[in-house]
């Protein structure tokens, strides 16, 4: 099959057979896939291999626990990568400028163009891949588990596995959509209907209309899939992602709307922390919300159970999360709040009380929250994620309570049902 045949017939692959891609054959692909144009032939771009299943399972909260990334035997991770030019031009006697927004722009480019061209080969050799855009809303969390250095930013993620589906193309609109002669021809209303009237038509879409309340298409894409409110929250954590990997000064960034909130590189070793209690089923259980100035910036669960979870005395109402080193250099987070005879009594390791499916879900609530995501954006996330698991189910229901309570709209009636054991 030629490559024309193969884009012309391509889809995104989600399941995979349970078999290795032989790592000659990627190799292979790799390799010939850096035949891909590149700015300056710098190559601008570096690719992490994911294959050990515990790496994956902590690149998932990134990926919002898409479960490809924990399926596929292969992930790739494509960044844009200005250090290794960077130390190339310092070991060779030259000053290297590469600190800027026109830089990075140059460095992703070439990370999409490797990452496209890769595609179109693994394809052909009967591979299935699947794109990832969650990697630029979550890179924090992508740079923290891959060790990502200043000047590398992740761009796009690919799962790599032999398919195991056969699923239905996706639309596509005609050419006519997108190719202009000549010069740029603006779109009239008239054109619209004629572009669009094919994919707004299909049945899948229909119902797709009709299982989001909406009247059209396009109401689904601005209200509920990408909506305003969550693409500028996630455009100042890019841009904060962006100056911490030194493509932006912090002024740079301000200039660029990042707001009145302030910009925290690190967590802080011990935040405040209100006590939250919600009932899942018939079990219940406790949140712990960090808060930073105030507002929500990280967010733990656990059952409250005397043997195996966590037990607080039912007036603890406000403690603080500490962030504590292990002896073998990896950290854990505490809870410490003061008992009615003053004294301070702590709660370690709150992420091992933790079922661990819960705990990959509430460090993706607190990523997106560290973003600055408005809260009713991130009830909103939390609320439309759909589980298989009940209980999963009506755990984020109790987070999305819990969070409810720091949002301008919420009443007072609000705020005691979800500070009630058995709301």
């Amino acid at each position: 099959m030629t490559l024309l045949e193969t884009m012309t017939t391509r889809r995104s692959i989600r399941k995979y057979a349970a078999r290795d891609v032989e790592p000659e054959l990627l190799n292979k692909l790799l390799e010939a896939a850096a035949r891909t144009q590149t700015m300056g032939n710098l190559q601008l771009y570096s690719v992490v291999v994911t294959r050990d299943a515990s790496e994956k399972q902590r690149l998932a909260p990134a990926h919002f626990n898409q479960p490809m990334v924990t399926a596929a035997p292969v992930v790739l991770t494509i960044c844009a990568d200005f250090n290794r030019t960077t130390v190339w031009c310092n070991e060779r006697k030259a000053t290297p400028g590469y600190d800027n927004m026109l830089s990075f722009i140059n460095a992703a480019s070439d990370a999409l163009l490797f990452t496209q061209t890769f595609s179109c080969l693994a394809e052909q050799e009967g591979l299935g891949v699947c794109y990832l855009g969650t990697t630029v809303y979550m890179p924090r969390l992508i740079i923290e588990t891959l060790g990502l250095p200043r000047l590398v930013m992740p761009i796009a993620t690919l799962t790599v596995g032999w398919p195991d589906e056969q699923p239905e193309q996706t639309d596509r609109l005609p050419v006519e959509a997108f190719v202009h002669e000549g010069r740029y021809r603006n779109y009239r209303a008239e054109d619209i209907n004629t572009l669009y009237k094919e994919k707004e038509e299909r049945p899948e879409n229909r119902q797709f209309v009709a299982l989001n309340g909406k009247e059209t298409l396009a109401q689904v894409f601005t209200d509920c899939r990408y909506t305003k409110s969550d693409n500028e929250a996630l455009s100042k954590g890019f841009i904060d992602v962006l100056c911490e990997q030194g493509f932006l000064t912090a002024e740079q960034a301000n200039q660029a709307n990042y707001g009145n909130r302030k910009l925290v590189t690190e967590r802080p070793e011990v935040l405040e922390c209100d006590v939250v209690r919600f009932q899942n089923k018939k079990e219940k259980w406790v949140a712990f919300v960090g808060l930073l100035d105030g507002e929500p910036y990280e967010i733990f669960t656990g059952l409250q159970d005397e043997e195996e979870g966590i037990l607080l005395p039912k007036s603890v109402q406000k403690g603080k999360i500490i962030k504590a080193s292990n002896p073998d250099g990896t950290h854990r987070y505490d809870f410490q709040f003061e008992n009615k005879r003053g004294y301070k009594m702590t709660v370690e390791g709150l992420s091992g009380k933790f079922n661990k499916e819960y705990w990959n879900y509430a460090k993706l609530i607190s990523g997106v929250i560290r973003y600055h995501m408005p809260l009713e954006s991130v009830i909103h996330l939390v609320t439309s994620l759909s589980l298989d698991d009940e209980s999963i189910n009506t755990w984020k229901n109790g987070v999305a309570r819990a969070l409810k309570k720091y949002t301008k709209s919420n009443n007072e009636t609000e705020e005691t049902a979800v500070d009630d054991e058995d709301a």
